[in-house]
């Protein structure tokens, strides 16, 4: 059995010997490095299958290394786990999710539990592998079905039937999400991989359709749409329904790690400027009063499929969705900008 190698960046020599000490016992092959700077070159060098980065260090920190790693193709896909000091400010902590970050620890640590996030995270990455590898090997296929799909999309366009594709944001449709959300359950299932979904409420949409028009509104739509895109994974299935409801559908996603992504979409989406100078100049909008609704408020509900083999699970894709929808309920009562993983008992 191949080693995992996992790259350690602390400035802390006991802290980054501590650390070693722990990978080492538990079969990794470890590399240092005392900052950011010397982890991009080592990362380069070597390789690693998981970065494990300080937030603060000196010469270069964990957060600008992250950000390069991030950016450069060859260290893109490296998964980064932040370990931050306990007194850390929650926006170095968010920083880092925003910046790519698969996961953070909080100092001091348990260090099976560091462990144990670190080689979830490396079986996960090890089954989007294969996942790619086995999609190469159907690139004929695939050729074939994105033709259908372009076909069907070119259909519903001069239909209006819309079977496929979100006419307005690309997203797919709720039909279609259906049907994929059945599919990857039963995948989910018959592999036993977890599924999760998050499911994203807007509040100010009908507000700014009253005061400035559907036109501003359907702007901020696609705004958001894209948002979405940029914000979640490739493998993720988005899909918009005609109340604005979107959906994300995370394949081979743990309830931890779909409480992460949906924090990622809620502060991306609170925090952007959806009507722009240009925008509010071209519809007319007075920016005073285009400036009021320029932020919206969103609510996220959580919920996951875990497979667990000594179970007699009679569950399918319908309650998923029905834990999702009771997520998002309760998110809302708790307040605007909240983000609520569904538990069992509630």
């Amino acid at each position: 059995m191949i080693m995992p190698r996992i790259l350690l960046a602390d400035d802390n020599e006991e802290m980054l010997d501590t650390l070693e000490r722990i990978f080492a016992f538990y079969d990794f092959e470890v590399l240092k490095a005392v900052n950011g700077k010397e982890a991009i070159e080592i990362a380069n060098k070597n390789n690693p299958d998981i970065i494990l980065l300080d937030g603060m260090m000196p010469v270069m920190d964990g957060f600008e290394a992250c950000k390069i790693l991030k950016s450069k193709k060859k260290t893109k896909d490296i998964p980064i786990v932040f370990l931050t000091a306990n007194y850390t400010l929650e926006k170095h902590r968010i920083t880092g999710l925003e910046l790519g970050a698969d996961d953070y620890l909080l100092k001091p640590f348990n260090s099976k539990e560091l462990v144990a996030r670190s080689k979830a995270i490396l079986k996960r990455n090890e089954l989007l592998r294969k996942l790619k590898s086995e999609n190469e090997n159907l690139t004929h296929k695939n050729e074939e079905m994105e033709q259908e799909i372009r076909s069907l999309v070119d259909r519903s366009k001069t239909t209006g039937l819309n079977e496929l594709i979100d006419h307005l944001t690309g997203l797919y449709s709720y039909p279609f999400f259906e049907k994929r959300l059945k599919e990857e359950y039963e995948r989910a299932v018959r592999h036993s991989l977890p599924l999760s979904m998050v499911m994203v409420h807007i509040h100010n949409l009908s507000k700014i359709n009253d005061k400035f028009g559907y036109q501003t509104g359907n702007y901020i739509i696609i705004k958001l749409a894209n948002n979405l895109i940029t914000k979640t994974r490739v493998s993720d299935i988005l899909a918009r329904s005609e109340n604005n409801r979107f959906y994300v559908l995370l394949p081979q996603t743990d309830e931890h790690g779909a409480y992460l992504e949906a924090e990622r979409i809620r502060i991306t989406l609170s925090d952007t400027d959806y009507l722009s100078k240009e925008f509010m100049d071209d519809a007319r909008i007075n920016r005073r009063k285009g400036g009021e609704l320029n932020k919206i408020e969103v609510n996220l509900g959580v919920a996951t499929y875990m497979p667990d083999p000594e179970a007699d699970d009679k569950n399918t894709e319908a309650d998923l969705l029905n834990n999702t929808t009771a997520a998002l309920k309760r998110s809302i009562l708790m307040g605007r900008n909240k983000t609520y993983v569904y538990q069992s008992e509630q």
